[in-house]
């Protein structure tokens, strides 16, 4: 008896690594509430399913693309599943290879995505703020990061904890390119500063080019200005008359260019090993990295709103 009422009051222990769900949900551009991207993370000690789905109007759909790391079977799967084409492809590969081999770190962004993006909308990550404990997000404790790229027009500001404690291992192979001081991220917001910039400065220096890179490399955006655009564009900068439509343009691009995401869901529970499995059994083996890049559904993923 005396036993049970001592180890009744006794505090228990935390455990090292988290287990469970977390859910975060992503908008993007001006009418990003419609457009959503939902990113379940299932996680354990030795393993974690990424899976990505879009939300919102686009839920008919039903295309979604994740990746499983098993660290105990020195395993990565990618996979996707495309309902039009009726696409279920899938592609296997050691953590070594995944890590090493540059064929990984250059998938298309598209939505949804087997690997994530969320490190690269930045070219580059300089680290602008730091502030520990800065807010409590679903009862933890977060830190605050603002990074800027050197084009100086973007900026992304992210909230991780500590307390949420993943093996770095899984951490660095999910987030891809995630800088050493973040930890498990609960949100994230990447935004514009156009409007800041001056009119020639938005024709005719870096800044152009970055947004042009952004809008291309990142989010799929098709070649859309001509010559003639660009010249119509240099004249608009230059006429006093018509700057104040340019200035309403650059604050359009500010409101568009918006991606940010934060944790819509978070449950710690008990994860079974059926969980860290694909979704069904008819995915098709893509031995070839290349072959099943090739064949990801990329046509109008992640587009901002015009």
């Amino acid at each position: 008896m005396t036993c049970y009422f001592s180890c009744k009051n006794e505090v228990k222990k935390e455990a090292p690594y988290f287990e469970g769900e977390i859910t975060l949900s992503e908008s993007r551009g001006l009418y990003g509430s419609l457009f959503k991207v939902h990113t379940t993370y299932t996680i354990s000690e030795n393993y974690i399913k990424r899976e990505q789905k879009r939300g919102g109007v686009n839920t008919v759909f039903d295309n979604y693309a994740g990746i499983i790391i098993d660290l105990e079977k020195d395993s990565v799967v990618l996979y996707y599943s495309d309902k039009f084409s009726g696409e279920k492809n899938k592609h296997s590969t050691s953590i070594t290879n995944y890590k090493t081999n540059e064929k990984y770190k250059t998938f298309p962004n598209s939505l949804p995505s087997p690997v994530d993006n969320t490190f690269n909308l930045l070219s580059k990550y300089n680290t602008t703020k730091q502030v520990k404990d800065s807010t409590e997000i679903k009862g933890f404790k977060s830190d605050y990061s603002l990074y800027n790229d050197d084009s100086g027009i973007l900026k992304q500001e992210v909230f991780d904890t500590k307390a949420i404690k993943v093996k770095r291992e899984l951490l660095e192979m999910v987030f891809r390119n995630i800088p050493s001081e973040v930890n498990f991220i609960l949100a994230s917001d990447l935004r514009t500063t156009i409007s800041d910039i001056n009119n020639d400065s938005i024709v005719n220096g870096e800044q152009s080019k970055a947004v042009d890179l952004f809008l291309r490399d990142v989010f799929q955006k098709k070649e859309s200005h001509d010559k003639q655009e660009t010249s119509n564009l240099k004249a608009l900068a230059k006429n006093k008359w018509v700057k104040i439509g340019l200035n309403i343009l650059k604050k359009s691009v500010d409101l568009n260019i918006h991606v940010t995401s934060g944790v819509s869901d978070l449950i710690g529970r008990k994860v079974l090993p059926s969980e860290f499995s694909l979704p069904s059994l008819d995915f098709i083996e893509i031995s070839d990295i290349d072959d099943f890049i090739d064949q990801l559904p990329v046509e109008g993923g992640g587009d901002f709103d015009d």
